[in-house]
Protein backbone atom coordinates (compact mmCIF):
# COMPACT_ATOMS: atom_id res chain seq x y z
CA UNK A 1 0.00 0.00 0.00
CA UNK A 2 1.02 3.61 -0.71
CA UNK A 3 2.37 5.04 2.35
CA UNK A 4 0.53 8.15 1.58
CA UNK A 5 -2.42 6.93 2.17
CA UNK A 6 -1.57 5.65 5.91
CA UNK A 7 -2.68 8.32 8.84
CA UNK A 8 -1.18 8.44 11.83
CA UNK A 9 -3.59 9.44 14.75
CA UNK A 10 -2.21 10.92 17.58
CA UNK A 11 -4.55 9.34 20.02
CA UNK A 12 -4.50 5.73 18.01
CA UNK A 13 -3.91 2.42 20.56
CA UNK A 14 -0.88 0.59 20.21
CA UNK A 15 -1.99 -2.31 19.23
CA UNK A 16 0.28 -4.31 16.69
CA UNK A 17 -0.41 -4.71 13.18
CA UNK A 18 -3.71 -1.68 13.60
CA UNK A 19 -2.93 1.15 10.65
CA UNK A 20 -5.45 4.07 9.74
CA UNK A 21 -5.73 4.75 5.92
CA UNK A 22 -7.77 6.62 3.62
CA UNK A 23 -10.49 5.15 1.03
CA UNK A 24 -8.53 3.58 -1.21
CA UNK A 25 -10.86 2.60 -4.28
CA UNK A 26 -14.09 0.72 -5.00
CA UNK A 27 -13.09 -2.61 -3.42
CA UNK A 28 -13.54 -0.71 0.00
CA UNK A 29 -16.89 -0.62 -0.10
CA UNK A 30 -17.27 -4.73 0.05
CA UNK A 31 -14.78 -4.26 3.47
CA UNK A 32 -17.45 -1.31 4.61
CA UNK A 33 -20.33 -3.84 4.18
CA UNK A 34 -18.32 -6.21 6.14
CA UNK A 35 -17.82 -4.37 9.08
CA UNK A 36 -21.55 -3.55 9.09
CA UNK A 37 -22.44 -7.03 8.74
CA UNK A 38 -20.14 -8.00 11.89
CA UNK A 39 -22.50 -5.32 14.03
CA UNK A 40 -26.08 -6.76 13.39
CA UNK A 41 -26.36 -8.86 16.18
CA UNK A 42 -24.41 -6.46 18.44
CA UNK A 43 -25.82 -3.71 17.36
CA UNK A 44 -29.40 -4.97 16.51
CA UNK A 45 -29.06 -3.70 12.83
CA UNK A 46 -32.30 -3.98 10.61
CA UNK A 47 -31.80 -5.99 7.85
CA UNK A 48 -35.03 -4.24 6.07
CA UNK A 49 -34.54 -1.08 7.22
CA UNK A 50 -33.94 1.59 4.43
CA UNK A 51 -32.36 4.21 7.17
CA UNK A 52 -29.69 2.14 8.97
CA UNK A 53 -30.05 -1.44 7.46
CA UNK A 54 -27.35 -4.00 5.90
CA UNK A 55 -26.30 -2.45 1.92
CA UNK A 56 -25.49 -4.42 -0.48
CA UNK A 57 -21.93 -3.86 -1.84
CA UNK A 58 -23.67 -2.28 -4.47
CA UNK A 59 -25.84 -0.39 -2.48
CA UNK A 60 -23.27 1.24 -0.83
CA UNK A 61 -21.57 2.27 -3.76
CA UNK A 62 -24.45 4.24 -5.51
CA UNK A 63 -25.08 5.94 -1.61
CA UNK A 64 -21.84 7.78 -1.51
CA UNK A 65 -21.26 8.38 -5.47
CA UNK A 66 -24.52 9.94 -5.00
CA UNK A 67 -23.98 11.51 -2.05
CA UNK A 68 -23.15 15.71 -2.39
CA UNK A 69 -20.03 17.32 0.31
CA UNK A 70 -17.90 14.01 0.41
CA UNK A 71 -14.25 13.56 -0.81
CA UNK A 72 -14.05 9.83 -0.40
CA UNK A 73 -9.92 10.10 -0.65
CA UNK A 74 -9.46 12.23 2.20
CA UNK A 75 -13.22 11.96 4.20
CA UNK A 76 -13.15 8.61 4.24
CA UNK A 77 -10.81 6.41 7.03
CA UNK A 78 -10.49 2.78 7.47
CA UNK A 79 -9.48 0.98 10.37
CA UNK A 80 -7.19 -2.14 9.55
CA UNK A 81 -5.48 -4.95 11.70
CA UNK A 82 -3.24 -7.04 10.01
CA UNK A 83 -4.90 -6.46 6.81
CA UNK A 84 -8.86 -6.72 7.42
CA UNK A 85 -10.97 -3.54 7.97
CA UNK A 86 -12.11 -3.41 11.49
CA UNK A 87 -14.06 -0.54 11.51
CA UNK A 88 -14.54 2.73 9.51
CA UNK A 89 -14.80 6.91 10.13
CA UNK A 90 -16.28 9.46 7.60
CA UNK A 91 -17.86 13.17 7.13
CA UNK A 92 -19.75 14.87 4.96
CA UNK A 93 -21.44 18.32 5.28
CA UNK A 94 -24.35 20.82 3.89
CA UNK A 95 -26.14 23.82 5.09
CA UNK A 96 -29.32 23.80 6.59
CA UNK A 97 -32.23 26.15 5.85
CA UNK A 98 -31.67 28.52 9.12
CA UNK A 99 -27.83 29.19 7.95
CA UNK A 100 -26.21 26.31 9.88
CA UNK A 101 -23.67 24.46 8.61
CA UNK A 102 -23.97 20.75 9.72
CA UNK A 103 -20.48 18.72 9.54
CA UNK A 104 -21.91 15.20 9.91
CA UNK A 105 -19.85 12.08 10.62
CA UNK A 106 -20.44 7.94 11.02
CA UNK A 107 -18.41 4.99 12.29
CA UNK A 108 -18.43 1.65 13.23
CA UNK A 109 -15.90 -0.85 15.04
CA UNK A 110 -16.05 -4.44 14.25
CA UNK A 111 -17.94 -6.06 18.61
CA UNK A 112 -14.63 -7.76 18.97
CA UNK A 113 -12.10 -4.64 18.96
CA UNK A 114 -14.26 -2.40 20.96
CA UNK A 115 -13.29 -0.73 24.08
CA UNK A 116 -9.75 -1.14 22.68
CA UNK A 117 -9.71 3.12 21.99
CA UNK A 118 -10.69 3.01 18.18
CA UNK A 119 -13.76 4.61 17.83
CA UNK A 120 -12.46 7.39 20.01
CA UNK A 121 -9.51 7.53 17.79
CA UNK A 122 -11.26 7.95 14.48
CA UNK A 123 -14.34 9.86 16.28
CA UNK A 124 -11.12 12.66 17.09
CA UNK A 125 -9.80 12.07 13.50
CA UNK A 126 -13.53 13.11 11.57
CA UNK A 127 -13.46 16.23 14.42
CA UNK A 128 -10.45 17.29 13.18
CA UNK A 129 -10.73 16.85 9.56
CA UNK A 130 -14.30 18.54 10.00
CA UNK A 131 -12.50 21.61 11.44
CA UNK A 132 -10.15 22.10 8.73
CA UNK A 133 -13.52 21.81 6.83
CA UNK A 134 -14.95 24.43 8.24
CA UNK A 135 -11.67 26.30 8.23
CA UNK A 136 -11.63 26.19 3.97
CA UNK A 137 -15.67 27.19 4.33
CA UNK A 138 -15.12 29.72 6.55
CA UNK A 139 -18.75 28.96 8.52
CA UNK A 140 -16.93 29.35 12.13
CA UNK A 141 -19.75 30.14 14.13
CA UNK A 142 -22.38 29.13 12.71
CA UNK A 143 -21.21 24.85 12.83
CA UNK A 144 -21.92 22.44 14.56
CA UNK A 145 -20.82 18.14 14.48
CA UNK A 146 -23.36 16.22 14.47
CA UNK A 147 -23.64 12.20 14.58
CA UNK A 148 -26.26 9.64 14.59
CA UNK A 149 -26.94 6.67 16.61
CA UNK A 150 -29.80 4.34 17.33
CA UNK A 151 -30.72 3.32 20.72
CA UNK A 152 -29.52 -0.42 20.45
CA UNK A 153 -25.75 1.24 20.06
CA UNK A 154 -25.06 1.43 24.02
CA UNK A 155 -21.20 1.80 22.90
CA UNK A 156 -21.53 4.62 20.31
CA UNK A 157 -24.30 6.31 22.66
CA UNK A 158 -21.37 6.34 25.68
CA UNK A 159 -18.57 7.66 23.37
CA UNK A 160 -20.45 10.83 22.06
CA UNK A 161 -22.04 11.61 25.38
CA UNK A 162 -18.65 11.12 26.86
CA UNK A 163 -17.21 13.49 24.02
CA UNK A 164 -19.49 16.12 24.99
CA UNK A 165 -22.08 15.60 22.52
CA UNK A 166 -25.98 16.44 23.42
CA UNK A 167 -29.04 14.54 22.15
CA UNK A 168 -30.90 17.77 19.90
CA UNK A 169 -33.55 15.79 18.30
CA UNK A 170 -34.88 11.81 17.63
CA UNK A 171 -36.93 9.81 15.06
CA UNK A 172 -38.55 6.67 14.96
CA UNK A 173 -39.34 3.47 12.52
CA UNK A 174 -42.01 1.99 13.16
CA UNK A 175 -43.91 -1.11 10.99
CA UNK A 176 -47.30 -1.81 10.52
CA UNK A 177 -49.31 -4.58 12.47
CA UNK A 178 -50.50 -7.10 9.59
CA UNK A 179 -53.00 -8.44 12.29
CA UNK A 180 -55.06 -4.89 12.15
CA UNK A 181 -57.76 -4.41 10.19
CA UNK A 182 -57.31 -1.28 8.19
CA UNK A 183 -59.69 1.32 8.91
CA UNK A 184 -62.04 2.34 5.43
CA UNK A 185 -60.54 4.19 2.65
CA UNK A 186 -61.66 8.17 2.80
CA UNK A 187 -61.06 11.39 1.96
CA UNK A 188 -62.24 14.37 3.55
CA UNK A 189 -64.63 16.57 2.17
CA UNK A 190 -63.40 18.63 -0.64
CA UNK A 191 -60.24 17.02 -1.10
CA UNK A 192 -60.14 14.19 -4.15
CA UNK A 193 -57.02 11.62 -5.05
CA UNK A 194 -55.70 12.17 -8.21
CA UNK A 195 -53.20 9.66 -10.44
CA UNK A 196 -49.55 11.27 -10.39
CA UNK A 197 -48.40 11.91 -13.60
CA UNK A 198 -44.75 12.60 -15.29
CA UNK A 199 -45.87 16.22 -15.55
CA UNK A 200 -46.97 16.59 -11.77
CA UNK A 201 -44.25 15.07 -10.14
CA UNK A 202 -42.24 18.86 -10.12
CA UNK A 203 -45.25 20.09 -7.98
CA UNK A 204 -45.60 16.92 -6.00
CA UNK A 205 -41.66 17.71 -4.75
CA UNK A 206 -41.88 21.67 -4.23
CA UNK A 207 -45.44 20.84 -2.22
CA UNK A 208 -43.75 17.90 -0.15
CA UNK A 209 -40.55 20.58 1.11
CA UNK A 210 -43.13 23.24 1.72
CA UNK A 211 -44.81 21.02 4.54
CA UNK A 212 -41.68 20.29 5.61
CA UNK A 213 -39.67 23.93 5.87
CA UNK A 214 -40.27 24.74 9.55
CA UNK A 215 -39.02 21.00 10.59
CA UNK A 216 -36.28 20.35 12.92
CA UNK A 217 -32.84 20.27 10.30
CA UNK A 218 -34.97 21.23 7.01
CA UNK A 219 -32.72 21.96 4.44
CA UNK A 220 -33.05 24.89 1.85
CA UNK A 221 -34.45 22.76 -1.29
CA UNK A 222 -32.80 23.30 -4.73
CA UNK A 223 -33.06 22.53 -8.11
CA UNK A 224 -30.08 19.82 -7.60
CA UNK A 225 -31.97 18.55 -4.77
CA UNK A 226 -35.28 18.26 -7.42
CA UNK A 227 -32.75 16.20 -9.76
CA UNK A 228 -31.64 13.99 -6.83
CA UNK A 229 -35.66 13.13 -5.94
CA UNK A 230 -35.82 11.94 -9.51
CA UNK A 231 -33.39 9.82 -9.31
CA UNK A 232 -33.34 8.58 -5.44
CA UNK A 233 -37.36 8.19 -6.05
CA UNK A 234 -38.36 7.67 -9.72
CA UNK A 235 -34.83 6.45 -10.71
CA UNK A 236 -35.53 3.49 -7.95
CA UNK A 237 -36.37 0.13 -9.35
CA UNK A 238 -39.35 -0.25 -7.00
CA UNK A 239 -40.57 3.25 -8.23
CA UNK A 240 -44.32 2.71 -9.14
CA UNK A 241 -46.42 5.99 -9.35
CA UNK A 242 -49.51 4.19 -9.00
CA UNK A 243 -48.49 3.99 -5.00
CA UNK A 244 -48.55 7.52 -4.57
CA UNK A 245 -51.38 8.56 -3.15
CA UNK A 246 -51.66 12.82 -3.68
CA UNK A 247 -54.58 14.80 -2.58
CA UNK A 248 -55.90 17.84 -4.41
CA UNK A 249 -57.95 20.47 -3.12
CA UNK A 250 -59.21 21.91 -6.59
CA UNK A 251 -56.13 22.41 -8.48
CA UNK A 252 -53.99 22.75 -6.48
CA UNK A 253 -51.84 19.76 -4.20
CA UNK A 254 -52.59 19.77 -0.77
CA UNK A 255 -50.74 16.62 0.46
CA UNK A 256 -48.84 13.54 -0.89
CA UNK A 257 -47.89 10.31 0.45
CA UNK A 258 -45.07 9.02 -1.66
CA UNK A 259 -44.61 5.07 -1.44
CA UNK A 260 -42.30 2.95 -2.34
CA UNK A 261 -41.81 -0.78 -2.46
CA UNK A 262 -37.42 -1.36 -1.54
CA UNK A 263 -35.15 -3.25 -2.87
CA UNK A 264 -35.81 -5.78 0.49
CA UNK A 265 -39.45 -5.93 -0.71
CA UNK A 266 -40.29 -3.31 1.91
CA UNK A 267 -43.17 -1.59 1.24
CA UNK A 268 -42.12 1.77 2.30
CA UNK A 269 -44.35 5.86 3.09
CA UNK A 270 -41.17 7.61 2.58
CA UNK A 271 -43.00 10.79 2.21
CA UNK A 272 -46.58 11.48 3.97
CA UNK A 273 -47.27 15.58 4.37
CA UNK A 274 -50.14 17.85 4.20
CA UNK A 275 -49.71 21.90 3.24
CA UNK A 276 -50.00 24.07 6.08
CA UNK A 277 -53.08 25.77 4.98
CA UNK A 278 -54.97 22.58 4.38
CA UNK A 279 -54.33 20.83 7.97
CA UNK A 280 -56.46 20.23 10.97
CA UNK A 281 -58.77 18.72 8.32
CA UNK A 282 -58.09 14.89 8.38
CA UNK A 283 -55.93 14.90 5.49
CA UNK A 284 -53.14 13.19 6.65
CA UNK A 285 -54.81 10.36 8.17
CA UNK A 286 -56.41 9.88 5.44
CA UNK A 287 -53.36 9.65 2.98
CA UNK A 288 -52.06 7.65 5.39
CA UNK A 289 -55.20 4.64 5.23
CA UNK A 290 -55.13 4.93 1.40
CA UNK A 291 -51.27 4.39 1.27
CA UNK A 292 -51.64 1.68 3.50
CA UNK A 293 -54.62 0.06 1.03
CA UNK A 294 -52.34 0.79 -1.97
CA UNK A 295 -49.02 -1.32 -0.67
CA UNK A 296 -52.00 -4.27 1.32
CA UNK A 297 -53.30 -4.44 -2.26
CA UNK A 298 -50.25 -5.43 -3.84
CA UNK A 299 -49.60 -7.77 -1.28
CA UNK A 300 -46.70 -5.77 0.35
CA UNK A 301 -45.59 -6.99 3.84
CA UNK A 302 -43.64 -5.54 5.74
CA UNK A 303 -44.87 -1.91 5.90
CA UNK A 304 -42.51 0.65 7.60
CA UNK A 305 -42.69 4.75 8.05
CA UNK A 306 -40.43 6.50 10.00
CA UNK A 307 -41.05 10.45 11.98
CA UNK A 308 -39.57 12.41 14.55
CA UNK A 309 -42.61 14.32 15.38
CA UNK A 310 -44.84 12.97 18.35
CA UNK A 311 -48.28 13.98 16.90
CA UNK A 312 -47.59 12.01 13.82
CA UNK A 313 -46.60 9.00 15.94
CA UNK A 314 -50.14 8.66 17.43
CA UNK A 315 -51.27 9.00 14.34
CA UNK A 316 -49.44 5.86 13.16
CA UNK A 317 -50.19 4.02 16.34
CA UNK A 318 -53.94 4.95 15.99
CA UNK A 319 -53.85 2.76 12.42
CA UNK A 320 -51.73 -0.04 13.56
CA UNK A 321 -47.69 1.04 13.38
CA UNK A 322 -45.26 -0.26 15.99
CA UNK A 323 -42.27 1.51 16.90
CA UNK A 324 -39.32 -1.09 15.94
CA UNK A 325 -36.17 1.71 16.44
CA UNK A 326 -35.39 4.78 17.75
CA UNK A 327 -32.31 7.28 16.18
CA UNK A 328 -30.93 9.57 17.81
CA UNK A 329 -29.21 12.61 16.92
CA UNK A 330 -26.41 14.11 18.41
CA UNK A 331 -24.37 17.39 17.89
CA UNK A 332 -22.05 19.88 19.71
CA UNK A 333 -20.41 23.20 18.39
CA UNK A 334 -17.30 23.42 16.49
CA UNK A 335 -14.75 25.33 18.66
Amino acid sequence: MSDDRIVVLDDAPTIDGLIFRYFRDEQDFAALVAVIEACQEYDQVDPLSSEAGLPTVEELSQSFSEADNIDLDTDMLLVELNGQVIGFQWVRWWEQADGTWVYYHRGRVVPDWREHGIGAATLKWAEKRIRERVAGHGSAGKAVYRANTTSHEAAYNQLLLESGYVPVHSFVEMGFDPDVPLPEKKMPEGFALKPAGVEDYRAIWEANEEAFEEEWGHRRATDEDYIVFLGNIVGNPGFDPSLWQVAWRDEAIAGVALCEITPRGVGEISELSVRQQWRNHGLGRALLISALHALRLRGVEPIRIFTDVDNARRLYESVGFRALTDYIRYQKPVQ
